[in-house]
């Protein structure tokens, strides 16, 4: 097996008469529980020697720091996937409808997580299952998933702020404003998988824009800054476009069958190289058909 690829930087000078330990957590913006990991696993070395956490740094030394893959025990399943890009730290998948991003209680295989292992056993790489967001069972589109704690850290840090997503929706019904903010906390139904929107609920924030409105129906461009459950199903509903084809919103539609969501733009900074990563997905066949409802 091939190990992970490690983190290397080289101590700015100005961090002389630091601690190691504050600079992983301050200046590389590590958890203290990260620290602890790297700590136990020997994974942590300065100028290619094992050190304590609490060495003092003067600067200019190279820090090199191994992840160690989280042991996890999913199936290994041959199931083809659609793989937009992937590096040392991630990969970016478009995933289709119906395919459930990690095995949960009624679906225990044709996961990506499944999926992903099969891949990787191939590639002789070894890599740990870290979904940086979620993507609802029957919506498609792209997706994030970190190949360790670091990289899942990181890119979690960025989901309020620079992790950019992007949907397609089509609803029934034509918004007010072409566009709008929808910022209206969510909770949990304990008798239904059905979300409410309740004072009491978690804080949730969607915008969106008309792309095209016409014979009662409209395609919306929609950007998620928290992730709820259902989230822009939800707010969307609240407003009086439910997406076609969603019954728990909504209602059953003869032209789709499933709710009319796609994740079509994906971006974010690449923890290792800092640069901007963009991704997009072409529009699926299903949610083809449905354009000439709307031109």
């Amino acid at each position: 097996m091939e190990k992970t690829v490690p983190f290397k930087v080289i101590i700015p000078n100005e961090k002389k008469g630091q601690r190691l330990d504050n600079f992983m957590r301050v200046d590389l913006g590590l958890s203290r529980s990260q620290v602890r990991r790297l700590k136990k696993s020997d994974g942590i070395k300065l100028n290619g020697n094992l050190v304590w956490v609490s060495t003092v740094v003067n600067g200019g030394e190279e820090l090199v720091l191994e992840f160690a893959p989280k042991p996890q025990q999913f199936a290994i399943e041959n199931i083809p996937l659609s793989i937009v890009y992937e590096d040392a730290d991630l990969v970016v998948i478009n995933k289709p409808p119906g395919m459930v991003v990690h095995p949960v209680k009624q679906y225990q295989s044709g996961t990506i997580a499944n999926a992903l292992q099969y891949h990787w056993q191939q590639n002789n790489e070894l890599a740990s299952f870290h979904p940086v967001h979620r993507l609802d069972r029957n919506t498609s589109g792209l997706i994030v998933i970190a190949k360790n704690s670091w990289v899942h850290q990181q890119l979690s840090l960025q989901l309020t702020n620079n992790l950019h997503r992007l949907y397609f929706a089509f609803c029934h019904g034509i918004p007010q404003r072409k566009y709008g903010k929808i910022d209206l906390p969510i909770k949990t139904n304990p008798e239904s998988p059905k979300r409410l929107i309740a004072t009491d609920g978690k804080p949730a924030l969607t915008r969106y824009r008309v792309i095209k409105a016409a014979n009662h129906n409209c395609w919306l461009i929609v950007k998620l800054y928290t992730g709820r459950t259902h989230q822009i199903r939800v707010h969307l509903a609240h407003l009086g476009l439910p997406l076609w084809g969603d019954e728990l919103y909504g209602k059953a539609d003869p032209e789709i069958n499933r709710p009319a969501l796609h994740a079509v733009r994906l971006s974010f900074i690449h923890p290792r190289t800092r640069q901007r990563m963009c991704f997009t997905a072409p529009i699926p066949a299903d949610l083809k058909l449905l354009l000439p409802k709307i031109f």
